[in-house]
């Protein structure tokens, strides 16, 4: 009888743990069975503990494969964890700063009913043309020329017809009558000076080296954009660079102080200005900056280039309007001169019909083809368009594109260097005032491409290679003077020098065509604290909020890999966050958030006194989940506007080994094998 008791107490007992694991099973399976009501379910269990769903953006997962993958979505997990000088990956649409931006309606130079055509233009080919319907037209051209920097001298009128060049001088305005109407407006072009081609000529004689072949310098400046900005108003132009001419796209370039002048001297010169002998035109013992500032352009004219300087402002130039200005001509060609005259007129953006933006399009590829057969070096600057208006600037973009490509098309540049590139980002004062605007201002757009020529060699290969290794790496304006002459000097340029890694430590200036180490600092690169854009990790852990932040994260992961697994609900369980490990965050210097504005006229003494606070973060986790005792490690971006993550699950981990745990779906889904734990294995 007892026997009898104790089988029946046995069957009770087995009867009983069958019973405990199916309900333990269906708990687990209502997550695939009842969505709506897991949901709820959650939410209450939320709301018990206090805990709001962070929002999920999802990016490479398995679900959107269909989708195509989004070439818009960049991570670096990789730059994040090894580089000292951690770069922020910024948002192109971040939340910050997005209602910013809009679509500028186009340039209206040729306004109806009030203003025709241009009567005389200068076409491609740089001939005087008169318009059919002016043919008839009587004209005078007034050439003027530089006396100084804030001067010009005027020429006697000529008549001029359809047909001629222009011969006195690179700038003129033209006056016509027909009839009872009458038109004026300025002409530009880039004259054949016989006296500087033949000097260029003959210095080029001289030095004839096969061996030592000159690469031209083609470079343009836009003022106020930022890399994002550039991204978002000029796309097509982007396009052409990347896609087309192969441009490198330096994304860690940091500018090192305020305005265009502090990122212009160091490219001109590897100096600062306060480094300087003192050019600040409101003292009395101020120097002319061509007295006393080592400009690169000197470097090149010496080794028989021809040289121009084109900035499209006269009352905001960048060496003018705190600066003394140039005692001398600085460049062969200059475009001060005619941009004093371009000011006096009503609409500054337009020559009448003409937007002022082809035309300085147009001479930039002039000068390139006048001096066809000797080395160039150019370098154009133009503010009008992006300086005062965060939107105007879209308006060239297909201009811009078409230029450039036009250009390469001609061959113009098979043997030129072509930088692209804009002084700082955006500095208007609500942009400026969030956290990403700030970053933004700090972090411009600059590209560069090498020419075919150098690049089909054996040491333009490796220059190449050195180049797009360090697109990741922090880079500064000193940086550029380096690679300018790295390009003056490339004969000498050796193998050991291509190969070795450059010591940052002993020097500020380093070439962008050699190794650029890969924990170099802000302080190294001469870039003060809040100037740089380099994020450092935070314990995530470290207060009561910062860990319930941390776990609202972790908790959004762990829902998110339960989405990726839901597609084998039958084969995989749902997983728990069972522990965060580790959690750090990278965020910027204080002194970058602290930063407002200048308190000096010149630029120098940062107004510290800001209180901006962070609106993104990059976050690394380690968590555990169960059942299985997984160990993931994920880097992902936190909009704190949005209270949003950005979660690639391309820069997710499996650090540990999963043994046999995904042993049921590992040859069907090996994709899933990373998340599933199998139901025989809970």
């Amino acid at each position: 009888m007892a026997t009898f008791i104790f089988r029946i107490r046995q069957l009770a007992i087995i009867g009983a743990l069958c019973v405990s694991v199916y309900f333990v099973l269906s708990t687990l399976r209502i997550g695939y069975d009842d969505v709506s009501r897991l949901e709820q379910s959650r939410a209450e269990r939320y709301q018990e503990i206090d805990e709001i769903p962070v929002k999920v953006r999802t990016v490479h997962s398995d679900r959107d494969r269909h989708k195509g993958e989004d070439s818009s979505e960049k991570h670096a997990e990789t730059a994040l964890q090894s580089q000292k000088c951690n770069i922020p990956k910024l948002e192109i649409n971040g939340s910050e700063v997005i209602n910013f931006f809009k679509t500028h309606a186009p340039l209206e130079c040729q306004k109806k009913n009030s203003i025709e055509d241009n009567w005389v233009f200068i076409n491609d080919e740089a001939i005087i043309r008169f318009t059919e319907k002016r043919a008839k037209a009587k004209c005078k051209i007034q050439y003027f020329s530089r006396v100084d920097d804030n001067n010009n001298k005027y020429e006697e009128p000529v008549e001029v017809l359809d047909g001629d060049r222009m011969n006195g001088s690179d700038y003129a305005t033209i006056s016509c009558i027909q009839g009872f109407q009458k038109w004026k407006s300025i002409l530009w072009d880039v004259n054949d000076e016989p006296e500087i081609h033949e000097r260029a000529r003959k210095m080029r004689k001289e030095q004839a080296d096969p061996e030592k072949k000159p690469y031209n310098v083609y470079f343009l400046g836009f003022d106020s954009l930022s890399q994002m900005s550039f991204r978002r108003k000029l796309p097509q132009t982007v396009k052409f660079l990347e896609e087309t001419l192969g441009s490198v796209v330096l994304n860690g370039y940091n500018i090192v102080g305020d305005g265009t002048p502090q990122a212009f001297i160091p490219i001109l010169t590897a100096q600062t200005e306060t480094e300087l002998p003192l050019t600040r035109k409101r003292y009395k013992n101020a120097n002319y900056v061509d007295d006393v500032y080592p400009f690169i352009w000197k470097n090149y004219s010496d080794k028989g280039y021809v040289t121009m300087y084109a900035e499209d402002a006269f009352s905001i130039g960048t060496f003018t309007y705190r600066l003394k200005g140039f005692r001398q001509q600085p460049t062969d060609h200059y475009t001060r001169t005619l941009f004093e005259e371009v000011e006096k007129l009503n609409d500054r953006n337009c020559i009448g019909s003409i937007p002022l933006h082809r035309m300085w399009l147009q001479n930039g590829r002039q000068f390139m083809k006048k001096y066809e057969d000797v080395p160039r070096f150019l370098l154009m600057h133009q503010s009008l368009l992006s300086h005062d208006d965060i939107n105007l600037v879209g308006v060239e973009d297909e201009d811009l594109s078409a230029h450039l490509s036009h250009m390469n098309d001609e061959g113009l540049f098979d043997d030129s260097v072509v930088i692209v590139m804009a002084d700082h980002g955006h500095r208007f004062a609500k942009l400026r005032d969030t956290h990403q605007g700030q970053l933004e201002e700090r972090m411009p757009f600059f590209s560069i491409s090498l020419p075919k020529q150098l690049r089909n060699t054996e040491k333009g290969r490796k220059m190449e290679q050195n180049l797009r290794e360090n697109a990741e790496k922090l880079t500064s304006p000193f940086d550029i003077h380096a690679s300018l002459m790295d390009i003056l000097n490339l004969s000498e340029l050796g193998e050991n020098e291509l190969n070795r890694m450059q010591d940052a430590s002993s020097k500020r200036s380093l070439s962008v065509f050699k190794p650029i180490p890969v924990d170099r600092t802000c302080s190294q690169a001469g870039i003060e604290p809040h100037w740089c854009t380099c994020l450092s990790w935070k314990d995530a852990m470290d207060t009561g909020e910062d860990r319930k932040l941390t776990r609202r994260i972790a908790n959004a992961v762990v829902r998110e890999i339960n989405k990726e697994i839901v597609a084998e609900k039958d084969l995989c369980a749902p997983l728990s966050l069972a522990k965060i490990i580790d959690a750090k965050k990278l965020l910027p210097d204080k002194g970058l958030l602290a930063y407002k504005n200048v308190k000096d006229a010149d630029g120098f003494v940062p107004d510290l006194s800001g209180s901006t606070k962070a609106a993104f973060a990059h976050y690394q986790l380690k968590l555990q989940t169960t059942p299985g005792e997984a160990i993931y490690e994920v880097t992902l971006f936190y909009d704190i506007v949005r209270d949003e993550v950005k979660l690639d699950f391309g820069s997710m981990s499996h650090v540990n080994k999963f043994g046999d745990t995904p042993h049921c779906i590992i040859d069907k889904n090996y994709y899933l094998a990373t998340f599933c734990v199998c139901y025989d294995r809970v």
